[in-house]
């Protein structure tokens, strides 16, 4: 079995024996969970799955027990707006259209909508800006560098292993090192000290404990 597949199967059953209580305690959860579900089932499985892993992310970056939960619900609605983004451009095996592609690119700011009207504003905060890169080419707001804040360097590079990992319809999924490897090497994308952390969570041989 591969570093990163033995990771996984160390990770999922403490972390959903200590933490999943936190990651899914806001009472709106299950029902947004559902409806995505309902909408298109890659995007549930992956908001899961980033949750999952920018949460042990953030503990080894040093977040305290509160701030991992944080994060890890930040990660788990993270595309949640894409639940007005129409399902045949979520599965689009083609390059989008224009029209298209501006849809795709408003569920960032529609996320953050959603999730403040929810009574949940630190979290649309995060989710907001998920795909702000560090050049300043992301969207929507166009931040770059330090301007990002440091919860969404994280879940930026949870959220880009978890695609490269699983792939898209339009691109294949990729091995755990070449993940790695090409996530190091966009550094004019992802923050090195969020990809260091990444890398670091994975060579753990155990899932790191949460602390109080």
């Amino acid at each position: 079995m591969s570093q990163g597949g033995r990771f996984w199967e160390a990770m999922y059953p403490q972390l959903l024996g200590d933490a999943a209580g936190e990651l899914f305690a806001l009472p709106f959860t299950m029902p947004l969970l559902n409806a995505v579900l309902e909408h298109d089932f890659e995007t549930h499985r992956h908001l899961l799955g980033s949750a999952i892993l920018a949460t042990r992310v953030a503990i080894t970056a040093g977040l305290d027990r509160d701030e991992a939960a944080a994060l890890g619900q930040s990660a788990l609605f993270h595309d949640i707006g894409k639940l007005a983004v129409e399902q045949t451009v979520l599965t689009a095996a083609r390059p989008l259209t224009e029209r298209e592609w501006e849809q795709m690119k408003s569920h960032a700011e529609l996320g953050e909508k959603m999730l403040r009207a929810h009574g949940a504003p630190e979290i649309a905060r995060i989710v907001r800006w998920h795909h702000e890169r560090i050049d300043g080419s992301g969207y929507p707001d166009g931040l770059r560098g330090l301007a990002i804040p440091w919860e969404t360097r994280l879940l930026s590079v949870a959220d880009a292993y978890d695609c490269l990992r699983a792939g898209r319809a339009y691109a294949r999924p990729v091995s755990h090192e070449a993940a790695l490897d090409r996530l190091s090497n966009a550094r004019h994308l992802y923050d090195l000290e969020a990809v260091a952390a990444l890398i670091a969570t994975f060579d753990e041989p155990e899932a790191p404990e949460l602390r109080p």
